[in-house]
């Protein structure tokens, strides 16, 4: 008997490849993607690559990704296949066959499906790992000499995941051969699906839903706040989603069987009735690719956009290509030692010094609203969609009238009740500001100093409304500076000294020049805060790059899961209708009417997730753009042009996918 199931086994995958073929394909695209990913993060060399920590942290999170979905994934499938396959397993029941060895027969199907997709997949990874090792160190500006190692740990894991899933979905399917019913096996095909209920309730709460989810994404312009909701609002948009296909497809088939122009002809009489005979498993189904592509697209774009938005990232966080920030003020022969020192090394290392700037000050995070400068208090702190620190909350500089002076060669000639305010901020705009009940006149706002605007950006902050902004307070002299500073800083007084310098030449000498600054300026006092342009660009290449790295991985398994159900959906119900058609082409329907009825219920099973996902991506960008300033890109017009290049190659492929699957379609309702 075991031979005799084996090579029934072989018979079915050999009779039912149009359904076998592409899972074993999906089978084979998930293991290729798993195994190389883990053979990136167990590969020893990633450490030697600068930012090698953040990325092997990357690699990490895209296994336990890829590793949780590929589970949820294979045994969903495996589940549908089975369903799909009642009939069958109930004419075999019927014919004589105990369930005994209806479970051999799945076990040597599943067996050799696991097999062969699991070999194939390893050698597919063994063979293409180096390949991707060489365009990972190209994305990442990495050196070529990093040699590739093939991880014996990873194909251990590999093979264990997926063996683990082999025996889940084996144990899963005879568990179910054990509660069989033949006779209803028989018919399960041809049952349909139940009316659905409350129609209006579950319509009016799925809208409900679905617009408090986009004014949440919409709304949301803090990255702070979107954090907290980003998975609420995700899970909203799922459960809007999965409503409304169900209940909203209801409705709109309902509204088309009551235009009588529209319904009343043949071709859209049979699409419309097919689909509302099965509305509940089309819901299910549709739910699953169109937040399968909302995935794939938000994942991709935002993958795209920090990957392509790192200069501007960089702007973001180096005003220059060297920045200090010391806890202490430093003298002016301190000053004068840091600049000779900078010209000096300069010269040695063959680098051209562009400018050297050190100047003292303090510092506060404080609240600027209507006109009063104030320290924050406890309820400015409440945690909510809206706060004082989210809506008022600037970074506060104080400096002397002299230190104005010295960088910017410019008198400002100010009173003891006198201030200039100097900032890149286009929406302040004060007459006067009240500080601790005392109210200072305010001489000008300058929006173009060697303060706010340094050699890659403006200062930092103003690109993003709500974050933190920079404001420089310029005082007549200390002693007016002083009790402004003690009131802000709430008597935690202190002075602290920023750096910057700008220099041109190679990396090489670029390296060098700023390794041996490095020395000299810690030797001066201890260090609050440094920064080097070149060192965070690799650190960013490393960060982005990996990003970029894994979320291709996860598109492209988006994608397989999402074409994989596509296919089985409309392969399967052409099937299950096969016998319908062949009864309408009986009673008089001519095969081009056929074909139009094919072509009506293929395009609104393809279409209607591909433009509801496509609208989930739209309100959903704002969102990611928010969240996307937490990693300093901070230009949304950047983000949004990356989602829609994605969006428009992810439509050019579903739309091939649809050609293909609604030929096949045709070929499997021909008789």
């Amino acid at each position: 008997m075991i031979r005799y199931a084996f090579r029934l086994a072989c018979a079915n995958l050999k009779r039912t490849q149009n359904v076998t073929l592409p899972f074993f394909i999906a089978s084979t695209v998930t293991v290729f993607l798993h195994f190389l990913i883990m053979t990136m993060m167990f590969n020893p060399h990633v450490p030697e690559i600068r930012g090698g920590a953040t990325l092997a942290f990357i690699f990490q999170l895209g296994v336990f990704v890829i590793t949780t979905f590929a589970i949820l994934f294979m045994i969903s499938i495996h589940q549908m296949l089975l369903k799909k396959r009642k009939k069958e397993l109930g004419l075999y029941t019927i014919l004589g066959m105990e369930k005994k060895h209806i479970s051999l027969i799945l076990f040597w199907e599943n067996t050799l499906q696991t097999l062969a997709s699991l070999v194939l997949g390893l050698a597919l990874g063994w063979i293409g790992g180096r390949l991707m090792w060489m365009i990972l160190l190209r994305m990442l500006n990495s050196p070529n000499g990093l040699p590739y190692t093939f991880s014996w740990t990873a194909l251990g894991w590999t093979s264990a995941v997926f063996l683990g899933l082999y025996l889940a979905t084996t144990g899963i399917s005879l568990i179910q051969i054990h509660r069989i019913n033949p006779i209803e096996l028989l018919h399960s095909e041809k049952q349909a699906d139940k009316p659905v209920r409350f129609l209006a309730v579950k319509t009016g709460i799925g809208l409900i839903c679905l617009i408090a989810a986009y004014a949440v994404a919409l709304f949301t312009n803090n990255m702070f706040t979107a954090l907290m909701v980003f998975f609420f609002d995700c899970m909203l948009v799922i459960f809007a989603t999965s409503i409304l296909f169900e209940s909203g497809t209801t409705f709109f088939l309902r509204r088309l069987k009551k235009r009588k122009s529209f319904y009343y002809k043949p071709d859209n009489f049979v699409a419309v009735s097919m689909l509302s005979h099965r509305i509940r498993r089309n819901a299910a189904s549709l739910t699953t690719i169109c937040i399968l592509s909302t995935m794939l697209l938000v994942t991709m774009g935002g993958s795209a956009a920090l990957f392509f938005g790192e200069e501007n990232a960089l702007s973001e966080s180096n005003p220059d290509d060297l920045t200090y920030t010391l806890s202490e003020e430093l003298t002016s022969s301190q000053r004068d030692e840091i600049t000779a020192a900078a010209a000096e090394l300069a010269e040695t290392h063959h680098v051209t010094l562009e400018d050297v700037q050190i100047y003292s000050y303090g510092e506060a995070y404080s609240k600027l609203e209507k006109g009063t400068l104030s320290p924050f208090t406890t309820d400015d702190y409440l945690v909510g969609f809206r706060s004082a620190v989210i809506d008022y909350g600037y970074d506060i500089f104080f400096i002397p009238a002299a230190t104005y002076q010295r960088i910017t060669g410019q008198v400002p000639e100010l009173q003891g009740d006198e201030l200039l305010i100097l900032t890149g901020n286009d929406q302040i705009h004060l007459s006067e500001l009240t500080i601790q009940d005392k109210t200072y006149v305010i001489r000008d706002i300058q929006r173009s100093t060697p303060f706010t605007q340094r050699k890659y950006n403006n200062g930092g902050g103003t690109n993003s409304s709500d974050s933190s902004e920079l404001v420089f307070l310029v005082f007549a002299d200390e002693a007016a500076m002083l009790p402004v500073q003690d009131y802000l800083q709430e008597g935690e007084w202190e002075t602290s000294t920023r750096i910057g310098v700008n220099y041109a030449g190679t990396l090489e000498d670029r390296t060098a020049f700023y390794e041996a600054l490095n020395q000299k300026v810690r030797s001066l006092g201890p260090v609050q805060y440094a920064t080097c342009l070149d060192y965070d660009r690799q650190e960013f290449k490393s960060m982005y790059g990996g990003l970029l790295f894994v979320g291709v991985f996860f598109s492209i398994l988006f994608l397989t899961a999402t074409v994989l159900i596509i296919y089985f959906k409309q392969i399967s119900e052409a099937m299950d209708d096969r016998e319908q058609y062949i009864i309408l082409q009986k009673v008089g329907m001519d095969e081009q009417e056929v074909s139009a009825t094919i072509n009506r219920q293929v395009m609104l099973v393809f279409f209607l997730p591909l433009v509801t996902a496509l609208i989930h991506t739209g309100f959903a960008t704002p969102l990611m753009q928010t969240l996307l300033v937490a990693l300093k890109l901070t230009n949304p017009i950047f983000t949004y042009a990356c989602v829609s290049v994605c969006a428009v190659i992810f439509t050019i492929f579903y739309l091939i996918f649809y050609r293909m699957t609604s030929q096949i379609i045709k070929k499997e309702v021909a008789f």
